[in-house]
């Protein structure tokens, strides 16, 4: 099996290859009405994706834009599957390892640490706020408006409010 590239490689890429594996092309018979059997071949109906990134990618510096995993090859029968599951991540998170093609199995692992990573850093937050001996007011969030929406929340529903 080849080495398969580094997260910020794959990221930057034009395409990459199939995450779900896509079906074989498979080979029949034309028959008309004359019954006259001819040899056909059906290919599977494929499509190069580009598909927004939320877990694995940082945000690119154009806006609030999510990197993308691009041109990756896909049957068109699958591309609903990933909708379904939520996005690429979600389709990796629901499906076992053997399910997927060795790249695909690459991005899961891929993830799956992320994901581990998030946890460990929210476990550490957590117990900051334990050690500071109760909760720390939010990022970006004034301390006095909590206040005034908690103090707002015990007076009763007013029309217009």
């Amino acid at each position: 099996m080849s080495r398969i590239p580094s997260l910020s490689t794959l990221l930057s890429r034009r395409s990459n290859p199939a995450i779900i594996p896509i079906a074989p092309t498979r080979s029949g018979n034309n028959k008309p009405k004359s019954l006259q059997k001819t040899k056909r071949t059906f290919k599977p109906n494929l499509t190069r994706v580009d598909w927004p990134v939320t877990l694995l990618g940082e945000p690119v510096g154009r806006g609030d834009a999510l990197p993308k995993l691009r041109g990756v090859k896909t049957q068109m029968r699958r591309v609903r599957d990933v909708e379904k599951a939520g996005g690429i991540e979600g389709l990796l998170l629901s499906r076992q390892s053997k399910d997927l093609t060795p790249f695909g199995a690459y991005l899961r692992s891929q993830v799956f640490s992320q994901l581990h990573r998030i946890k460990i850093d929210l476990e550490a937050e957590k117990a900051a706020r334990r050690a500071a001996g109760g909760k720390l007011p939010l990022d970006g969030v004034d301390a006095g408006s909590i206040a005034e929406e908690n103090a707002n929340r015990d007076l009763p529903l007013l029309e217009g409010r």
